[in-house]
């Protein structure tokens, strides 16, 4: 199938790009994967942009003859969106409310009997790992589909995002909850969930090494930072530099015990101050700029009180988005005492 072309002063409203939109220097105006709203349409009809390409339905496609056309379909998009804000303002997803865009991921839990029983042993031990284990898998499933990887790797992925926690299993409940910080024995004790966990996968032989490998390896780093080994760049396999990232962002966005979740914004100028050269660059980018419009049209809570919606996200300053409060457009950027705090699903 084509690409689907519509006219931006017409009917743009709630289709979702197909292509990142340049200006005439090569900058970024809208993101790739961007929905469109009255604000974006209006700033694309000011720079004189007449024609976007879009996303087609599934029922689009199927009236193709062409069924040469990505994977991601505008339903996908949609149903990620929702996940992601019901994620970002606390609520849990049921795996059976997944959409069709986790549905790798809904067969993974529910009807794999082989799965059932780990991911239950992960739900023994700690309610958050089990939980965390989830929402990494859903993550990881849409990294996984950006990046193009077709249904069987994308279910090894699913695997070993639901399982890279596993080897937690061993850690005692005091020391996985507990709400200060951890002393250096304890953090050596934590460290050792992913040998565990590896250990402990070689027992299902249903998984691929990679992606016992992946479940080794998740806390990894680009750099050579992370651990058990310390390996770096092409050493850490596909799947394992996939959830590195989203372990991490899922971490940041959630509720703990011993800490208050933090906004998807506050999220990604964390992963900067950690330092991107722990991640791959990459697949880093490709996450945090999908990520961050799939929070366009969201409803937030500023830290002076007053509710607002997300019009636009500016794709080279993420944690910048420009918000319309009751008609009224205010920029992040150039109001350094406003701050969103919370997400409203």
């Amino acid at each position: 199938m084509e690409n689907k072309s519509i006219c931006v002063t017409e009917n743009a409203l709630d289709e979702i790009l197909i292509e990142d939109i340049f200006d005439n220097k090569g900058n970024i105006l809208i993101a790739k994967n961007a929905i469109m709203n009255k604000y974006s349409v209006e700033f694309l009809s000011r720079l004189n942009i007449k024609e976007i390409y879009v996303y087609p339905s599934k029922e689009e496609s199927r009236l193709s003859k062409n069924n040469n056309f990505p994977l991601i379909y505008k339903e996908n998009i949609l149903a990620m969106q929702k996940i992601a804000r019901r994620l970002a303002a606390g609520k849990g997803v049921a795996p059976d409310d997944l959409g069709e865009m986790s549905k790798i991921l809904s067969i993974e839990i529910n009807k794999n009997s082989k799965m059932i029983g780990h991911t239950g042993r992960i739900k023994d031990t700690d309610e958050y790992t089990y939980n965390h284990s989830v929402n990494v898998a859903i993550y990881s499933v849409y990294i996984g589909r950006l990046l193009g990887l077709d249904d069987g790797r994308l279910r090894e992925l699913c695997q070993a995002a639901l399982l890279h926690d596993i080897g937690k299993a061993k850690v005692p409940k005091d020391i996985l909850n507990k709400k200060g910080k951890l002393t250096k024995e304890e953090f050596s004790i934590v460290k050792k969930h992913t040998i565990d966990g590896y250990v402990l996968s070689k027992g299902m032989s249903f998984l691929t090494e990679e992606v016992r490998d992946a479940i080794l390896c998740h806390h990894e780093r680009e750099d050579g930072s992370g651990y058990p080994y310390g390996i770096k760049g092409r050493k850490i396999n596909l799947y394992a530099k996939i959830l590195a990232i989203t372990d991490v962002y899922d971490a940041l966005t959630s509720e703990r015990a011993y800490k208050k979740k933090s906004t998807p914004f506050d999220a990604i100028e964390e992963f900067y101050n950690m330092g991107i050269n722990k991640f791959s660059r990459p697949i880093l980018n490709i996450f945090l700029k999908n990520i961050s419009q799939l929070y366009v049209n969201s409803k937030v809570i500023l830290n002076d009180g007053r509710v607002g919606k997300i019009e636009f996200i500016p794709p080279k300053d993420l944690t910048f988005p420009i918000i319309n409060i009751h008609g009224e457009y205010i920029d992040l950027s150039t109001n350094p005492s406003l701050k969103i705090i919370g997400i409203v699903e």
